[in-house]
């Protein structure tokens, strides 16, 4: 006896395609519900299949970042699609499906994930170096700069870049539309108008007379302080100065 072959995409498009033909012109309405609920189960089916055919397809594939982005940042393609045989030697990120997989509900922040502003206006205005210091104190963003100029395999476009990214997306994601993206956008505005007023802070304190005048109560005495006459004080150091005659 034969061994009875599994349906192709192409047969299930072809028995959807004859169900729908007998439905064209049929009056019953229980009939016409039969066949659409047998459409609809091999539309099913369909997905199905097409589903398993790309995950037998998924390959690794070597994947590429920016010069100067830090592969850690970047979370690994290959282990999502569950092709990875880096390991733990792997330079890109496994972490989230790490912390998945693990069942843990919360996990420590291991560290920030943007890149300090400071760092990209120092790059962009030729001013980075290897003695380089971020200007504004305790910042909390990533300041590692790794230099991946020697791999041709990192180097790509921005569109490929942006590419990659999308791939590595979870699936909690929150869908664009116009609220979503103006709230985005109000918050990239307060992260600008912040990091002005850092350089700001940072380019232009008040001083001397500004101070005074800005925050003169700096430069009044407490109720409690003792009052010092500082003429007499100058005055009895120069007698002490004085030899005897």
């Amino acid at each position: 006896m034969a061994k009875k072959q599994n349906p192709t995409t192409k047969d299930l498009k072809a028995q959807i395609k004859e169900i729908e033909e007998k439905m064209f012109g049929l009056k019953n309405k229980k009939q016409k519900a039969a066949l659409e609920k047998q459409i609809e189960a091999l539309r099913i089916k369909d997905a199905e299949l097409k589903k398993t055919k790309v995950k037998k397809e998924v390959t690794a594939v070597i994947q590429k970042i920016p010069v100067g982005v830090d592969p850690k940042t970047v979370q690994c393609i290959n282990f999502i699609n569950k092709v990875c045989k880096e390991g733990d030697n792997c330079r890109f990120a496994h972490e989230t499906i790490k912390k998945v997989e693990n069942g843990a509900s919360e996990v420590a922040n291991k560290g920030p994930r943007h890149v300090c502003r400071f760092l990209l206006d120092a790059i962009n205005n030729n001013e980075f170096n290897s003695s380089w210091k971020c200007p504004f104190p305790k910042c909390n963003d990533i300041h590692k700069l790794i230099d991946l100029q020697g791999d041709a395999t990192t180097e790509l476009s921005l569109e490929e870049y942006l590419e990659f990214s999308r791939q590595s997306l979870g699936d909690n994601l929150t869908p664009l539309t116009e609220e979503t993206f103006n709230q985005w956008k109000e918050k990239k505005v307060e992260e600008e108008m912040e990091h002005q007023k850092k350089i700001q802070a940072l380019s232009s304190g008040p001083k001397g007379l500004e101070l005074f005048e800005s925050k003169p109560e700096m430069f009044m005495d407490d109720e409690e302080a003792v009052e010092l006459d500082y003429r007499e004080r100058c005055y009895s150091d120069d007698e002490e100065d004085t030899p005897p005659i």
